[in-house]
């Protein structure tokens, strides 16, 4: 989203004014890039690209409905993806998007800079009954409004869990009568690394192939040092198995709401580890924080096979799914 980000700080700059339309839902087309963004100002002229391009010329018009129209407040719509349009365009499949679009005016302008500055955000927009928005920062005070206070209270504690997930996530809530679009921006995940093996090299290659930055630390102070700079987007897993490293790192990362903490070692490891963390003063909720053993229970034995386990386990808690295999499941394929 930073890529838009930047776009929408270009119009802004020119005094243009315009209107943002991104997908919220899709039924089918497989996976997608998260910067399916497109701004389109009165005339008709447009920035960015959604889904390949292959529904811009639709949802220019709906954009230029929207700014013609002040008694409209978003316009949310639902585009077909033919088969062939969507292979055509890279996709894997034909199917349905939801496509939200709304005046660039009605978003926090601060939005923008969040994201241009790489830190996680949630803006939250009322639909059906209304125009408001809210911008949710972890940790810093919220922008905008949805028109009444408590509802804004509520919709903070809703786009929470978002603001854990790396990359870009949606989704729809419901609160009293009112329909809330709440979408979620984190930077790149950071995975840090605690301890030297080759299993440490294993779990640095599947970052890689997932986009991830990854960082390998050995030594406490510079574990620690690393853990202070985490967000609830970022991970933890510790390999190390000596307490004196172990210990307060864990407790470090845990304290600090880290989005995923796991820890690499035998049962009896762990029923230590946990030990260990209460006589640091942690509490019973803190604890259900630590994921140890780490991992799915894939029947991993190498290194490559493990940390593919592990991979596992992060996107499956990221995106609140029980790890199962597709065929014994109902819910929709993709998050």
């Amino acid at each position: 989203m930073r890529r838009t980000a930047a776009l929408v700080e270009t119009w802004r700059a020119q005094g243009r004014v315009g209107a943002l339309a991104r997908p919220i839902d899709a039924e089918g087309l497989g996976p997608r890039s998260t910067e399916d963004a497109l701004l389109v100002d009165a005339t008709g002229r447009t920035a960015g690209a959604l889904l390949g391009g292959v529904l811009n010329a639709e949802v220019a018009q709906a954009g230029r409905r929207l700014l013609g129209d002040a008694a409209l407040g978003h316009v949310l719509m639902t585009a077909e993806v033919p088969f062939d349009d969507a292979t055509a365009v890279g996709l894997t499949c034909g199917g349905f998007v939801h496509v939200l679009v709304q005046r660039l005016a009605d978003i926090p302008v601060e939005l923008w800079d969040e994201i241009a500055a790489g830190r996680p955000a949630a803006l939250v927009s009322r639909i059906g009954d209304g125009r408001g928005t809210l911008v949710v920062r972890p940790g810093a005070p919220t922008l905008g409004s949805l028109g009444l206070s408590g509802l804004d209270t509520l919709a903070e504690a809703e786009a929470e869990p978002l603001l854990r997930h790396p990359g870009a996530s949606s989704t729809r809530a419901v609160l009293g009568d009112v329909e809330l679009v709440i979408e979620g921006w984190n930077p790149v995940p950071h995975l840090v690394i605690v301890g030297s093996a080759r299993l440490a090299e294993a779990l640095e290659h599947q970052a890689e192939l997932l986009g991830w930055r990854a960082s390998t630390v050995i030594t406490a102070a510079e574990s620690l040092a690393a853990v202070e700079q985490l967000t609830p987007a970022d991970m933890v897993v510790v390999l190390e198995h000596q307490p004196a490293v172990a210990t307060p790192v864990l407790a470090a990362a845990l304290r600090r709401r880290v989005g995923y903490v796991g820890a690499l070692g035998s049962r009896r490891t762990q029923a230590a580890r946990r030990t260990a963390l209460e006589r640091e003063g942690l509490t019973a909720v803190e604890l259900t924080g630590l994921h140890g053993p780490t991992g799915l229970d894939l029947g991993a034995r190498t290194p490559a096979e493990t940390a593919v386990s592990i991979v596992a386990e992060i996107l499956a808690e990221r995106s609140g799914r029980e790890a199962k295999p597709l065929s014994r499941t109902s819910n929709r394929i993709t998050a």
